[in-house]
């Protein structure tokens, strides 16, 4: 950000958006005021934390996931300062952090999956007492797995809302499962910081405004719906004119075009429109089709068998055979022919005999063409008749192109259909005139159909034209309200969205470079560089958070998936960046941390430097840990730091029991396990007193042994050693004694006053002895005491 850019507005509470509010437009303004009143001007920030910082004063847990029916009991000091909380997996730490985590959060919901029960113990109790220093708050979880809160003053109650929203923003307790989940989508990466921001006041303003945006939007719905209406039926109606003034001022109406409508409306006719006049639709009769094709067939069939002047040689035969002509009786008589004068030829009955079947030719030719004639005549009710005018000009409005080509054929149709004759038509002719008929009739049919329909709809529109109107410019009315506060409502939110946007901004700023900064020092061996992050998006969807990534010089391709790049140290380090400056903002009311395994997958080198960050946050805040990688531990002594070390150990069969021993070191605990068990045999003995000696001292050796060893390896990292350097250097220290003197050495590198061997000389044998079977005499309890001088000195080398 500029740094030379004035400051903006930053609006976190109600009293600011009202202040806000009068820089507004009055409609704006009127609105804002309104929502703001609704609210009371008192900050949304303002919540029953205010009297921290909390601590952490204890925590009890019983029944809940891997903790049984024996409880874990920690006591923890509740002021700044670190405490670490060291097990094996599957001990039980994680099942303890899990039920901080739910209680303190009121029992709100896990992004993670977890069996809360545990199997062996169905009567869950978490208990987590935190303190200011003035005032102790128990917040308790049963078997049902409600939270409750109580104190002095409250026998119990659900802890107050203020309480859990301030849990949700600032999340004090961090538990591996839901912090791993953060890097691998940029949406759960923003969700996890976009939380942290106080803005309460401005996002609850925003879902406000969305209610509001909603109602004007149904509104607006409702509108569109009944000005469709009426503009359909005033179309239906036929009424362009009133259409195109509908069109034109739209569903929401000034007034001046309220009342235009109003006065065109009064025109509408009173009566349903006039009949169409549509033909009806011919049949498709295979019968008579058939018939007729026949008929003029057997037509051609008798025409083809004839001769030509058939009739006109027929009525000369007539003649010529009538006795009545006095003229040819003569030839007759004489059988002399009259046309070639020829005699003795017969031609009397050779004439005769050829009118009669002339006479027969003529009549099956009338008789064929009266019965094609005949079936010609039944076709009228299979062809098309003539086309209507105010079909035709139906028909020619339609948009579809083939509709012309359809009036032509019907035109030509119908004018064979009005000259069909035996005389005009030949078979295959009507045939190819039946299938086109055939064929259009098709093509009609549903148009025809769809022209009835649209009359009938003209006709209810008719009916209810007025009606529709009168419903659109009804909902108008009661509508205008809701349009005008949702055009407000819109300009409004955009301005919000602004308010947002720029509060994210300014911020997310000093987290943003807190972030980059941790990410360094997590990471500061790599050379991945984060060159920046910034929340992206909009403020109600798509949000995500963007990484600018660099390997060195080289900018590493920025995208959803840019953070593929990391490793999955790299994944959590990043993770943890995101998270301790989200958790310790200024404004947060708890004063305590609660991290669980912290460390995954991190380098030795990594967890030196987390080591040395939470050694700064401890100043100030109390920071608990809970891990069951040690290195952390020695990481933390190297430093000289001596935080509080709190062991569990899981023992006991068949029902196991977690012990928990504040640890000052690692020897020095060994050797309290020691004194357990000769207690125990001194009740019940289980070998000879040369064989329990024996054991001590083994023993003793081994937990001094092992207070070197870790000792070796705080001062290695103190000289900055590599991590194999002081096991290497061990590879040939064997005795106890070289072991110490290699620890001395270090010591003189490191400037730290060495141990003085020589005051336990007699101690350092008699455990070398010990261990090779040498049993020396003397007390065990001496051998103890004189083992426990040797470790003190050696713990209080680092510090």
């Amino acid at each position: 950000m500029d740094a030379t850019a004035p400051p903006r507005d930053v609006l976190l509470t109600w009293q600011d958006i009202a202040d806000a509010a009068t820089r507004l437009d009055p409609a704006m303004s009127e609105l804002l005021l309104e929502i703001v009143r609704e609210k009371g001007v008192a900050s949304a920030a303002d919540v029953a934390t205010t009297d921290g910082p909390w601590y952490l004063k204890s925590v009890r847990v019983r029944g809940h996931i891997g903790v049984g029916e024996q409880p874990i009991e920690l006591g923890l000091t509740p002021a700044p300062g670190l405490t670490l909380i060291t097990a094996r997996n599957g001990t039980g730490k994680t099942s303890v952090a899990d039920g901080i985590r739910h209680n303190l959060s009121g029992g709100s919901p896990r992004s993670y999956q977890v069996l809360a029960d545990n199997v062996h113990c169905g009567d869950r109790e978490i208990l987590v007492t935190v303190t200011n220093g003035r005032r102790d708050i128990e917040i308790a979880c049963g078997p049902d797995a409600r939270v409750s809160w109580r104190d002095a003053t409250t026998t119990s109650a659900a802890p107050p809302p203020a309480w859990a929203e301030a849990f949700a923003r600032y999340m004090p307790v961090l538990l591996y499962p839901e912090v791993s989940q953060v890097i691998q989508d940029p949406g759960n990466l923003h969700a996890f910081l976009k939380d942290a921001l106080e803005l309460g006041a401005l996002e609850e303003l925003q879902a406000r405004l969305k209610t509001i945006r909603e109602t004007g939007l149904a509104a607006r719905r409702e509108l569109d719906r009944m000005y469709g209406a009426a503009v359909s039926a005033v179309d239906l109606a036929g009424r362009p004119d009133l259409a195109a003034d509908l069109r034109s001022c739209g569903a929401a109406a000034d007034q001046d075009a309220v009342r235009r409508i109003g006065v065109l409306a009064g025109g509408l006719a009173e009566t349903a429109p006039p009949p169409l006049g549509l033909p009806e639709l011919w049949q498709n009769d295979v019968d008579r089709q058939t018939g007729a094709v026949c008929a003029l067939q057997r037509l051609a069939t008798v025409r083809g068998a004839g001769l030509p002047g058939a009739a006109a040689v027929r009525d000369a035969l007539d003649q010529l055979l009538d006795h009545g002509n006095s003229l040819l009786a003569r030839n007759r008589e004489h059988d002399v022919c009259p046309v070639c004068q020829a005699g003795d030829r017969g031609w009397v009955e050779i004439a005769a005999s050829t009118r009669t079947r002339l006479h027969e030719t003529t009549a099956a030719l009338g008789s064929a063409e009266a019965d094609a004639a005949e079936a010609l005549a039944g076709l009228a009710s299979c062809l098309p008749p003539a086309l209507p005018a105010s079909l035709r000009e139906a028909l020619l409005q339609q948009p579809a192109s083939a509709h012309e080509y359809r009036v032509q054929q019907w035109d030509r149709l119908a004018r064979i259909a009005a000259e069909l004759s035996p005389q005009t038509m030949s078979a295959e002719t009507l045939a190819m005139v039946l299938g086109e008929s055939t064929e259009l009739a098709a093509w009609y049919a549903p148009i025809r159909e769809e022209l009835f329909a649209a009359r009938d709809e003209a006709i209810a529109a008719q009916a209810t034209v007025k009606a529709h109107l009168d419903s659109w410019l009804e909902t108008l009315t009661g509508t205008r309200p809701a349009l005008a506060r949702l055009a407000v409502a819109e300009r409004l939110n955009r301005k919000v969205d602004t308010w947002l946007r720029t509060a994210r901004e300014e911020i997310f700023e000093p987290i943003g470079n807190q972030v980059k900064q941790l990410w360094a020092v997590l990471n500061s061996d790599a050379d991945l560089r984060l060159v920046d992050i910034a929340l992206t998006g909009g403020t109600q969807r798509q949000r995500s958070v963007a990484l600018a990534l660099a390997d060195g010089d080289v900018a590493v391709p920025a995208g959803r998936h840019s953070s593929a790049v990391l490793s999955t140290g790299q994944r959590n380090a990043l993770s943890l960046a995101t998270y301790l400056p989200r958790a310790t903002q200024p404004e947060s009311p708890f004063g305590f941390l609660v991290l669980d395994d912290p460390i995954h997958a991190f380098d030795s080198w990594r967890v030196r430097y987390l080591a040395a960050h939470l050694l700064e946050l401890a100043t100030h805040r109390q920071v608990v840990v809970f891990t069951h990688d040690d290195r952390l531990w020695r990481e933390i002594r190297a430093f000289g730091a001596r935080p509080t070390h709190i062991r569990m150990d899981r023992s006991g069969v068949p029902h196991a029991q977690v012990r928990i021993t504040h640890v000052t070191s690692p020897g020095a605990h060994l050797l309290d396990d020691l004194e357990e068990m000769l207690n125990r045999e001194d009740r019940k003995p289980i070998g000879t007193v040369e064989a329990t000696t024996a054991m001590t001292l083994a023993l003793c050796r081994q937990a001094l042994d092992t207070e070197v060893v870790t000792q070796l390896e705080i001062i290695a990292r103190r000289l900055k050693l590599a991590d194999a350097q002081p096991g290497d250097d061990l590879l040939t220290k064997r005795k106890t004694r070289d072991q110490l003197n290699l620890l001395n050495e270090y010591a003189r590198r490191a400037g730290v006053p060495p141990v003085p061997t020589h005051r336990y000389d007699r101690t350092i044998q008699a455990l070398n002895s010990g261990s090779h079977g040498q049993v020396p005499r003397g007390e065990l309890a001496r051998w103890i005491r004189e083992t426990r001088k040797i470790i003190s000195a050696v713990n209080g080398m680092s510090g």
